[in-house]
């Protein structure tokens, strides 16, 4: 594992501060939105209307997981992830200028179509950014950046809940749509400063190939690749279950929503922000196993709780071991792989992590509205548990 010394470096380098500078002010504007979206259309169109929103806002993700990783490299992650947050800034600040002549009767399907062409660019984005790390720093970096820049966006999610809070009533809908869209301008023009690493080991190795040819040879990509497909199906309906918990199970408003968002995200920042000082004492792998096995732990026991409180404490536990198991992990998937390839590792693992939300965002809305929403929390956190504990069970994991 990295040196402490170089992992504290990222702090202060310039490429790795301007990347995450701006991800953290359009992280901060997207999850206000998306606070504010999942109010509005709690309200507007029931219980099942904001599981939908994710599964219909996931579908280019799954329709673009084929190419989304070739595409980005023979354009080059940088210039993707300027193209894809230009093309969203210019997105949400129309239809916040167009809100006011919409009926509302059009008002959701205007929100619904907004997010299915965000999502068009995020497919394209989000292999981009997650190979960053390893394009703007030395392999012996690539941990500290990336946990750098999860500790970015965390802290984007601590404040972004609270912020919706304060500003919804205020702004409304239409003004927080205005913001996220002036927030991607403004993340893509701070992205077209960063610069790649003037040589980087293996840049000629060729044009990235197709992703089963790729995978053939590893056995450990395919295994945690098809391990985190299942997992994702079953910790994605936790977006839907915050605000049912807040509103049914503890008789909350949107400010009881906030904080169980806050609460998750603060735990993704502190473990993000440990890591990108500290190297962890074990091996990848081993430190993988052991995140989402605690994790899966604190997910099930969120399904218990009865009071606010008690859901923010579970939600920051896992919120923190996530946050260390996802570094893990994207550590393996930027540094196995030929560097021409790494953004085809990483299309995959975006469709795994996004795609994903069609079919569990698609089945929950077909049931959440009939079958009580701490059941179903049970359900999924049990089932985790099962998951985690086989692959952590895993001897070439182990020793990864």
């Amino acid at each position: 594992m990295p040196e402490v010394s170089v992992r504290s470096h990222a702090w202060r380098d310039r490429n790795a501060a301007l990347l995450c500078s701006g991800q953290a002010v359009s992280q901060l504007c997207d999850k206000m939105l998306l606070v504010g979206l999942a109010w509005v259309l709690l309200e507007r169109a029931g219980s099942g209307a904001f599981a939908w929103f994710l599964a219909v806002a996931a579908l280019p993700h799954l329709l673009l997981a084929a190419c989304a990783g070739r595409w980005v490299s023979a354009l080059g992650v940088l210039r993707a992830a300027v193209a894809a947050d230009a093309a969203r800034g210019a997105l949400f600040v129309a239809l916040a200028a167009a809100w006011p002549a919409l009926p509302a009767s059009r008002q959701v399907a205007a929100l619904f179509a907004a997010g299915f062409f965000s999502n068009a660019a995020g497919a394209l984005f989000n292999p981009a950014l997650m190979s960053l790390p390893a394009a703007i720093a030395g392999p012996e970096a690539v941990q500290g950046v990336t946990a750098l820049l999860d500790a970015s966006l965390s802290s984007a999610n601590v404040v972004g809940p609270a912020c919706a809070a304060a500003l919804y009533p205020r702004l409304g809908l239409r003004g927080l749509l205005l913001l996220n869209g002036l927030s991607y301008a403004a993340a893509a023009l701070t992205e077209s400063r960063v610069r790649e690493r003037s040589s980087r080991a293996g840049a000629d190795d060729g044009p990235a190939r197709a992703w089963p040819e790729v995978l053939r040879g590893d056995r450990l990509t395919r295994f945690l690749l098809g391990n985190f497909l299942a997992m994702n199906l079953l910790l994605a309906p936790l977006f839907v279950f915050l605000p049912l918990f807040a509103r049914q199970a503890y008789g909350g408003t949107i400010a009881t929503l906030a904080w169980l968002e806050s609460a998750l995200a603060l735990g993704n920042l502190a473990a993000s922000a440990a890591l990108s000082l500290r190297a962890s004492a074990g091996g990848a792998g081993a430190s993988l196993a052991a995140g989402m096995s605690a994790a899966a732990a604190s997910y099930l026991l969120f399904a218990l709780t009865r009071a606010p409180w008690q859901g923010c404490l579970c939600l920051g536990l896992l919120g923190f071991f996530q946050a260390a198991a996802n570094v893990f992990a994207l550590t393996l998937f930027q540094t196995r792989p030929r560097p021409s390839d790494v953004p085809v590792v990483m299309s995959l693992v975006n469709a795994i992590s996004t795609a994903s939300l069609p079919l569990s965002m698609g089945a929950l809305a077909l049931i959440v509205a009939r079958v009580d929403a701490r059941a179903l929390a049970l359900g999924c956190s049990a089932c985790l548990a099962l998951l985690v504990a086989r692959m952590a069970a895993d001897a070439e994991l182990r020793a990864a």
